[in-house]
């Protein structure tokens, strides 16, 4: 009967201690995407990719209006008979290459876009991730969730909003 009562008492302490354990948790939230985006070497970054884009897609489109130019120069040879079928057939396969060539280097702007941007954004992430490290040791914070993500926290009860803190620790008004 002793052994009953002691296992007993153990289970209550065991119970009670892990709800107390659990309910001193705490949680916070912030929306990392929209924090990212406020910091002025984001800013700063955006405008300078937003350049480096331009720049390549002008020359691309350059390269596609002398294609364009060239395709219309062939119809018309072709239609006034300054060319046989065969000669404008073969000319036609030239451009055809020439036009997927120009996609493919579409295909690569894009990804050297997405490798600058990478590059560019690499060192504010950190810098964002050292404050939100701070202030989750600083606030005693067991998880803090990212809402950008869409459906990734499905339940969320008391939840402290910590973008302000990590605003004012980057210096961001």
């Amino acid at each position: 009967m002793k052994n009953s009562i002691k296992s007993g008492l153990l289970l209550v302490f065991l119970t009670i201690a892990t709800f107390s354990t659990l309910s001193a948790q705490k949680f916070g939230h912030l929306n990392l995407g929209n924090l990212s985006m406020l910091t002025p070497e984001a800013q700063s970054a955006d405008k300078d990719l937003a350049t480096y884009r331009d720049q390549l897609l002008a020359d691309l489109k350059k390269k596609f209006e002398v294609l364009q130019a060239d395709a219309e120069k062939l119809q018309i040879n072709y239609n006034s008979g300054k060319l046989s079928q065969i000669k404008a057939g073969e000319q036609e396969t030239l451009l055809m290459k020439r036009e997927q060539s120009l996609h493919q280097e579409e295909v690569e702007i894009g990804n050297k876009v997405a490798k600058k941007r990478e590059d560019l954004l690499k060192p504010i992430l950190g810098k964002v991730e050292n404050a939100l490290i701070e202030i989750g040791k600083e606030g005693g914070y067991t998880m803090i969730f990212d809402t950008s993500i869409f459906n990734a926290v499905l339940y969320l009860e008391e939840s402290d909003d910590v973008m302000p803190q990590i605003k004012a620790k980057l210096g961001i008004l």
